[in-house]
């Protein structure tokens, strides 16, 4: 048996566990109001109705030829992660995502010490440029809560802002730092591979909230 001394100190124990239980009922509270949250499960109202993407190989305008590849695996990998839309094929998708590689440039941040004309480090840019084409028509979707589609190369005021607005498409750009040293070709490819991430994760952002 215990004595005395080493018996539980009742009262003690009583002032901790009001002290206490306070706090973990609005811990609880806090937790069960996010209880309703779920990454992924709400889109912009223009995309209203699609859930299911189909996602071709993203054109390439530039003169490197892994850049399509890069960034369409990104934004791939960038999808499944979000979990916003279901990645599927063409014949049972709600709107096909068509993208374009448009341009990759390159921006001297920093010069050699002795030589102005030499770089040491580049900003390295790259372009994307994208939009929701519905399957069956192969116009360009802007508004699906509207059931609205403008054909196209249609650049009048009312489909520009409404693309813009509603549909948040147009252009992402992708960016990181190059570090200009011996192992060039190495510090390039994993540059474009970043800025691809970049691109990607912007561009899916677009798509799933809208900015």
């Amino acid at each position: 048996m215990l004595s005395r001394h080493e018996m539980p100190d009742l009262n003690s124990f009583m002032n901790r566990f009001f002290l206490l239980f306070p706090a973990c009922c609005l811990a609880l509270l806090g937790l069960s109001g996010c209880t309703g949250y779920q990454l992924g499960d709400v889109k912009p109202s223009a995309y209203e109705g699609i859930d299911n993407l189909h996602v071709p190989i993203f054109r390439n305008q530039t003169l490197e030829p892994r850049l399509s590849s890069l960034v369409t695996n990104a934004v791939l990998k960038e999808l499944h992660v979000d979990g916003t839309y279901k990645i599927t094929n063409r014949a049972s998708c709600d709107a096909i995502l068509v993208g374009e590689v448009r341009e990759i440039r390159k921006t001297q941040l920093r010069a050699q010490r002795n030589d102005t004309l030499s770089s040491q480090e580049l900003q390295v840019t790259l372009y994307v440029d994208f939009y929701l084409e519905d399957p069956v028509s192969g116009n360009k979707i802007v508004n699906t809560s509207k059931r609205r589609a403008v054909p196209i190369g249609d650049k009048s005021d009312a489909a520009a802002s409404e693309g813009a607005i509603l549909a948040r498409q147009g252009t992402v750009t992708g960016q990181t730092i190059q570090f200009v040293d011996a192992s060039f070709q190495t510090a390039e490819r994993y540059s474009f591979s970043v800025a691809a991430q970049d691109a990607a994760a912007k561009l899916v952002a677009s798509l799933a909230n809208g900015f």
